[in-house]
């Protein structure tokens, strides 16, 4: 079936999601239009093409396997660190290095790309930490959400080793599957970090605003208001040694065992003189990520009791709890995979290179995929969702258009890149309720105070960022003319607050 209807299972799962902010639902009610489609509106026999082969296939992959492990393991890592006071204490650090409000906003910022490894730890534990010294520097509550949430999403999107990454990568595994390439999912994702325009350049931006003390808009009323209010003494506190190596030695060793893994695997497969991209194009990313995050779990968890950060007890207890914490998100994930076989199984891809081919230019590909992702990703407040939804209908139509080129690496980045813009801006996000929860902030403050610095992220990634590298202008110098206009649009734009009248 490659006709309009192929296409039916997308837009109930999007139409769903947008109505009901349920992704599960939503992907569930779209699986299930495409087993009705397949089985020509048979209940019963569209329940066991659901169950097998769709669901089966996803759980019984090996790869897929080899995702859901690291997820969890990585899940598990996290909230050990958490409860044993890890990386709280890196976070305190980083924070005795403050001495004024400039230096506050930047190690707030500095602290969020620390935290990289999970985004939801990443929005409670920076913003919560870092709430007493921010609030005695007179930084807004509005500007510490702010900070958190565009260190959040963005290092947790980008980072090699994450709780994302796992979820990504399976993604793209099974859009380039069904598109009938083989290639290295991890070897894809990673060269198409340098075109993930919007979360490079919200980093950069959030890291302008935290450097020049210099806001615009309502975020400059919120700190022009709190700046009236009398500066506290700040009280230091030297965070334990202990905690400090029990948070970096298991995050030093995820990243450190995958990179060694990669490089191991590709030379051994490839041989020392390849390129970098041929090296980990020769590994197994899947065996790599997991190689990590069983060091990471290991250490973590000897650590913590060897310090009595944890007991035993406390330590499995964490463990598991931070693994029970990924269910939905695995539940997700399953779907997703059934639903990208689904889509496989009716040929959508097929029909939608036919009526898309032609009408958008490969070079807007890119332009166009990102702008659809963050839509989505708005309305509906999720970016695993649209993630989920997208990949694999973008990839196929990628590799139809320009297979030779960068265009299906450049348009792959811009799902990513557009649904965490999307998600940054949504204001029924779970990272953007959760930098609200974290810093003490009004959520609707929050939203109103950081969109339009998200705008103007977003705006620049589109006009310096994914339309050049679209007609082929290097991702590199797109990059820094994108964090050039950043630094410029908050210095000539923004304006150091002043005392707000109070009464």
């Amino acid at each position: 079936m490659a006709g309009p209807l192929s296409l039916l299972p997308v837009l109930v799962a999007i139409a769903l999601a947008l109505w009901t902010r349920q992704v599960v639902l939503s992907l569930l009610a779209g699986v299930a239009t495409a087993a009705l489609l397949v089985t020509g509106g048979n209940p019963a026999a569209a329940l066991a093409q659901i169950v097998d082969p769709w669901l089966l296939d996803a759980i019984a992959s090996r790869d897929n396997a080899k995702v859901v492990a690291f997820s969890l393991l990585v899940a598990a890592t996290v909230e050990i660190l958490q409860r044993g006071g890890g990386t709280r204490a890196v976070v305190e650090l980083i924070a005795g290095r403050a001495r004024g409000r400039r230096s506050g906003m930047a190690t707030t910022w500095g602290a969020g790309m620390v935290v990289f490894f999970d985004d939801y730890a990443n929005c409670l534990i920076v913003g919560s930490s870092m709430r007493p010294l921010t609030d005695r520097l007179r930084v807004s509550r509005e500007k510490l959400a702010y900070l958190v949430d565009s260190t959040a999403a963005p290092m947790a999107t980008l980072a090699l080793v994450s709780t994302w990454i796992g979820y990504e990568v399976g993604l793209i595994d099974t859009a380039l599957k069904e598109a009938g390439k083989d290639i290295n999912a991890y070897a894809f994702f990673l060269e198409g970090l340098p075109y993930r325009f919007y979360p490079l350049l919200a980093l950069v931006f959030a890291g302008a605003i935290a450097f020049t003390g210099r806001d615009f808009g309502p975020m400059l009323k919120a700190e022009s208001k709190v700046f009236s209010t009398p500066t506290k003494p700040l009280e230091r506190v030297a965070p334990r040694a202990s905690r400090i190596v029990l948070a970096a030695v298991p995050i030093l060793l995820l990243v450190g065992v995958t990179a060694w893994s990669l490089w191991s695997q590709g030379t051994a497969s490839m041989g020392t003189d390849a390129r970098l991209f041929e090296i980990i194009g020769g590994a197994d990313g899947y065996d790599a990520m997991l190689h990590g995050s069983i060091a990471a779990v290991v250490a973590a968890g000897i650590l913590a009791t060897t310090t009595r950060a944890l007991t035993v007890g406390g330590t499995v207890d964490a463990a598991v709890d931070g693994m029970k914490a990924l269910f939905e998100a695995l539940l997700v994930l399953y779907l997703a995979w059934a639903l990208g076989s689904a889509i496989g199984d009716l040929n959508a891809a097929d029909y939608l290179v036919g009526l898309l081919g032609g009408s958008i230019p490969s070079a807007l590909l890119p332009t166009a995929v990102f702008l659809v992702a963050s839509a989505i990703a708005f309305a509906t407040g999720t970016s695993f969702g649209t993630m989920a939804v997208l990949m694999p209908l973008v990839v196929p139509l990628a590799f139809a258009g320009d297979p030779a080129s960068f265009i299906p690496v450049a348009a792959t980045a811009s799902v990513l890149a557009g649904a965490t813009w999307g998600d940054h801006c949504s204001p029924i996000s779970d990272t953007t309720v959760l930098s609200s929860t974290g810093a003490g902030c009004d959520h609707a403050a929050h939203v109103a105070t950081q969109l339009p610095y998200a705008l103007c992220a977003g705006g620049l990634s589109i006009a310096l960022g994914t339309i050049p590298a679209g007609y082929g202008v290097p991702a590199w110098l797109c990059f820094l003319l994108g964090a050039a206009a950043c630094v410029a649009t908050v210095r000539f734009f923004g304006k150091e607050p002043a005392a707000h009248p109070v009464g």
